[in-house]
């Protein structure tokens, strides 16, 4: 299953490249932070500084695929939690991940990032993705059980001529219990019926740039 899901990210991967004339190439920027056994409701604990290359491919002005490759860190500690189960664990954790994802992107609103700007008037969306990726944590070896689910909402503008600049927030939902490092003790009697598995989140900035513009805009026939 690792290896078929790592050869469709490939032959997605240039599919994209190849149609260059519907590709935008981008950078992200942010932080990362995990949710788990040690962090179970709080919402940006312990961020750590992320990064990210991306590649997206517009079938049309509301549907796009993108190919996003990440990497930051996640950590967790018991002893920032009053939790009685944290205070007495008193568990830690601290590892590096690289993440790759496949996602399917739709754009609420009608969205264009080529052409002047003057002339663009789809140049505003906000959006939400969803896909299936691969990752490796390198505190535990790396592809114990890798694949993740990732999904999340975005804003993107088109400021000027190919170059879109916006922001997105993230979950990946891994089928990994020992991200953190602790495992839940299960037995006959005591098995969750969802399995409480351990996630990550991105949330940060991007900026991408179309490679070519659909089509060269002749000023003779302009309104």
């Amino acid at each position: 299953m690792k290896k078929n899901i790592l050869l469709l990210i490939s032959i997605l991967w240039g599919v994209v490249v190849f149609s260059q004339s519907k590709t935008e190439l981008g950078l992200l920027l942010g932080t990362s932070y995990y949710q788990g056994d040690i962090n179970s409701s709080r919402l940006f604990y312990a961020p750590s500084p992320a990064l990210g290359l991306l590649v997206k491919y517009n079938f049309s002005d509301h549907l796009t695929s993108t190919l996003k490759s990440s990497y930051g860190k996640l950590k967790g500690d018991d002893a920032d939690f009053s939790d009685i189960e944290n205070q007495l664990r008193g568990a830690s954790f601290s590892t590096s991940y690289f993440d790759v994802s496949m996602m399917l992107e739709f754009n609420f609103f009608p969205y264009n990032s080529s052409g002047y700007i003057e002339k663009n008037k789809k140049r505003f969306s906000p959006f939400m993705f969803a896909g299936v990726g691969v990752n490796y944590l390198f505190h535990s070896g790396g592809f114990e059980n890798p694949v993740t689910i990732p999904f999340g909402l975005g804003i993107k503008y088109n400021i000027f001529e190919r170059l879109t600049i916006g922001v997105e927030w993230s979950y990946s939902k891994t089928f990994d219990d020992q991200v953190d490092g602790v495992l839940n003790i299960q037995d006959e009697a005591n098995t969750p019926i969802i399995h409480n598995d351990d996630w990550y989140s991105f949330c940060g900035v991007f900026v991408t740039y179309k490679i070519f513009r659909d089509k060269i805009d002749c000023p003779t026939y302009d309104d």
